[in-house]
């Protein structure tokens, strides 16, 4: 089920009845069922999966726990951290396999999605359980006596879907820490969830608009209209990925149970792209530096800088192919890659040149966030694009190379869209009002100093709020990161 169904909004509402109306010792059990009933919905036999795969690490665990000789415990960690691999890259790759090698089989046969397809969240609960299992082989969290609170970690229904990747420690301690309910964490889960569903639908639903047709009919377009859309699909992105990890968060947090943050205004203050990625999807990154870049960095120190330069395109090309075994993907994880390594290797320099030059530095602070942005919608064409060959073709055509004939590259019809300049307006609109309620969030004691205003003023934006998102809600897609 969705999030932005009203079926899931009768779940949780019934889910939520049960779980607080129950003793505290029990709570995790129960919301270890409805998290599968939840993932259930979706797959049965995914469900079975995942039970399956949470099982088989929560053994390897005790057992790494248990076994006192270092060269049994590596084997033992290599054995549980390939079988995981195994079974995401197996999935992952079984789509793309099995079209390049039979596509008429798969096109004509519907059962091929279902056999075929990786489960729902995979790429998420592989990665929770292989930061356990690291985490137990290097000593830095016991494992779990307890089959429950493991199954839980793994299948906790807000997250599922599309993160966010919470640690294990973090949601441990959280669990074990949990008492009577709390009314503050339930209002502010209230209001991050409707927050999410602003996001969704009053900008990134309609942004989609555009994203949809220009990548779509894109030899219909001028250059300025395919650079509107490259533009529309990366704020599109934002605001999508960023509300469902609003509304993920907002669902735990009416469990007691608070999410990690995922994004820190990245487009808006990111004075380079390393800083973009410590902003955007923050537990992914921040969870591939710790078990993937601090290794390899390590393995290649003695390589100097380019031991660092290599390191850092392995994260980085990690982070493209996580999303799928796709081409497209892997040179989105390239191009990052690539401009990362001449971002970090010559901040230095670019440091020492500013810094005796404070008009030019003035300008920096404005300037860089927006060629940091620039960088981050180039390579977002390639995210979108479904082949390499629509990905270049959409570049050229932006860039005015394509062949003789093809539309003006001057011309700007939002009506070639199916746009209206009101509903691109209201995205706009969003997009103001949703910076702004990040800035705040940004703030010291947010959400006390807002809990003083006036009760009138706070139900008066609700309810607007609430109106808007009603309004909105039609044609309504699903969000972007949910396939991954």
């Amino acid at each position: 089920m969705s999030f932005l169904s009203i079926v899931f909004a009768a779940f949780l509402a019934a889910g939520l009845l049960v779980y607080h109306n129950a003793p505290v010792p029990r709570r995790p059990a129960i919301l270890l069922v409805l998290s599968f009933l939840f993932y259930a919905t979706w797959s049965v036999w995914d469900a079975a999966l995942l039970l399956a795969v949470t099982a088989g690490v929560y053994g390897a665990a005790r057992l790494l726990d248990q076994t006192p000789s270092e060269s049994r415990k590596l084997r033992l960690l290599t054995v549980a951290i390939a079988g995981l691999l195994v079974l995401l890259v197996g999935f992952k790759c079984a789509w793309l396999l099995a079209t390049q090698l039979n596509a008429a089989w798969v096109e004509g046969n519907p059962n091929a999605v279902l056999l075929l397809a990786a489960p729902l969240g995979l790429s998420y609960y592989s990665f929770k359980l292989l930061g356990y299992l690291l985490d137990v082989y290097w000593g830095t969290l016991p494992a779990r006596r307890d089959f429950v609170p493991v199954a839980l970690y793994a299948a906790f229904f807000p997250q599922i879907v599309s993160g966010p990747i919470q640690r294990a420690q973090d949601f441990f301690t959280q669990l074990d820490a949990q008492r009577a309910s709390d009314p503050d964490s339930f209002v502010l889960g209230l209001r991050r969830i409707l927050f999410g569903l602003f996001k969704k639908v009053a900008i990134a639903d309609q942004l989609a608009v555009v994203v949809t047709h220009a990548h779509g009919h894109s030899l219909q377009h001028s250059s300025l209209e395919l650079l509107l859309g490259a533009y529309c699909f990366s704020l599109q992105m934002y605001a999508d990925f960023s509300g469902i990890t609003d509304i993920a968060i907002g669902t735990g947090l009416l469990f007691g149970i608070r999410g990690p943050e995922n994004f820190n205004r990245p487009y808006f203050a990111a004075a380079n792209l390393q800083e973009f990625w410590r902003r955007w999807h923050m537990s992914l990154t921040s969870w591939l530096t710790d078990y993937l870049f601090v290794p390899l960095r390590m393995t290649f120190r003695h390589l100097g800088n380019a031991g660092l330069a290599l390191a850092i395109f392995i994260n980085m090309v990690a982070v493209g192919i996580w999303h799928g075994p796709r081409w497209t993907y892997l040179v989105f994880g390239c191009l990052n890659g690539v401009f990362m390594i001449v971002s970090v290797l010559t901040l230095k320099r670019r440091n020492q040149f500013f810094k005796t030059r404070p008009t030019l530095t003035r300008w920096r602070a404005w300037v860089a966030p927006l060629v940091t942005f620039h960088l981050v919608v180039l390579t977002h064409i390639f995210f979108q694009a479904p082949d390499l060959h629509s990905a270049l073709s959409y570049l050229g055509q932006m860039l005015h190379l394509a062949p003789h004939g093809t539309v003006a590259a001057s011309r700007m019809d939002l009506s070639s869209f199916g746009l209206t300049y009101g509903r691109l307006f209201q995205a706009l609109a969003g997009l103001v009002v949703m910076e702004t309620i990040h800035w705040a969030m940004s703030q010291p004691d947010w959400a006390q100093r807002f809990n003083t205003t006036r009760r009138e003023f706070r139900w008066v934006l609700y309810y607007a709020v609430i109106v808007i998102v009603m309004l909105s809600a039609r044609g309504t897609t699903s969000f972007i990161y949910a396939k991954f």
